[in-house]
């Protein structure tokens, strides 16, 4: 039986129409992810401690000035609000423009403390000044601006009730966001010599941009890490998962999601934005809400809850 060319192409551009109104959809519409992380090392305190995290929002918008998005932070009733990086896009081809992000964290900072770590694309700013000149300085005035806790390699203690536990901001270098296709190794005690030793006896939370090192935070004793970069994988299949991270990871199980390794807990938000591939797919923008619990119990996490338009 002779195949039918044209019914054949008009199928599939018929399915690409359709993958790409999804997608439109989608770049549009976040979710609410809860996830809930005990740990015996949190003292009865910490019990429901809530924290916000996003990441990669590469100057996408949810509604008019981020409306929607902020609202639904604000709904999580956060503690803090953890920034994994990359809320702009840094490059070539970018004129230099911070109204989203300055909208957006200036919102933010009425909500509640934000600790903000880099991505690459901050990163990227300040390693090569020369070729975007003004950007670093314009982003770390806005920071000023709104108190927002900046952490380039750097650890804080949060504190309640006498009781601390530990949040650093990890800067990877760019020789680790380089390569495409390929992890490079990461140097032993990198992450030691950045920030210091990791207390065994202490809660610790590290934001750390790409997963891709899930087996050195692992090493260095991060309780709970924050993570971000693989956009959930831009395109979701069933079974399969992430199609493709922008470093060019393929079906990467570390895209999205809560992961374990030994007793490191990381969760890597799917992403709020894009950039090259203005491409979303079965992988809604997400917001990641987590609460601590104290003692030794089960790791929770509910099921994603869509965000509606309007009030």
């Amino acid at each position: 039986m002779p195949i039918n060319w044209i019914g054949l192409i008009i199928g599939v551009g018929i399915i690409g129409i359709v993958c790409l109104m999804i997608s439109c959809f989608e770049l549009h519409h976040l979710v609410v992810t809860e996830y809930e992380i005990a740990s015996v090392k949190l003292a009865k305190t910490w019990d429901g401690y809530r924290i916000a995290m996003l990441g990669d929002l590469h100057d996408n918008e949810f509604g008019e000035h981020n409306e929607q998005l902020i609202r639904a932070v604000k709904e999580a009733n956060p503690d803090i609000i953890c920034i994994v990086g990359d809320t702009m896009v840094v490059k070539e081809w970018k004129k230099k423009d911070f109204s989203i992000t300055e909208t957006l964290l200036q919102a933010l900072s009425e909500i509640a403390p934000i600790y903000y770590a880099n991505g690459n694309h901050e990163m990227r700013m300040q390693v090569y000044a020369d070729q975007y000149p003004g950007w670093m300085e314009e982003f770390q005035r806005i920071l000023h601006q709104y108190h927002v806790n900046y952490l380039v390699d750097d650890t804080v203690k949060l504190n309640k009730d006498g009781k601390t536990i530990a949040l650093s901001g990890l800067d990877i270098g760019d020789e680790y966001y380089r390569l495409k296709g390929k992890k490079k190794i990461m140097e032993p005690h990198y992450i030691e010599q950045k920030i210091g030793l990791c207390r065994a006896d202490q809660f610790h939370i590290l934001l750390a941009h790409t997963p891709l090192y899930i087996e050195d935070y692992e090493k260095w004793g991060a309780d709970l890490v924050f993570a971000g970069h693989f956009h959930g994988g831009t395109i979701r299949l069933p079974i399969l998962g992430g199609v493709m991270s922008p470093q060019m990871q393929f079906f990467s199980r570390l895209d999205r999601g809560l992961i374990r390794r030994g007793m490191t807990r990381m969760i890597v938000t799917g992403g709020l934005g894009t950039h090259s591939i203005n491409v979303r797919l079965n992988n809604p923008p997400e917001l990641v809400v987590v609460t601590l619990r104290s003692g030794d119990r089960k790791d929770q996490c509910q099921k994603r809850k869509r965000v509606k338009k309007g009030k």
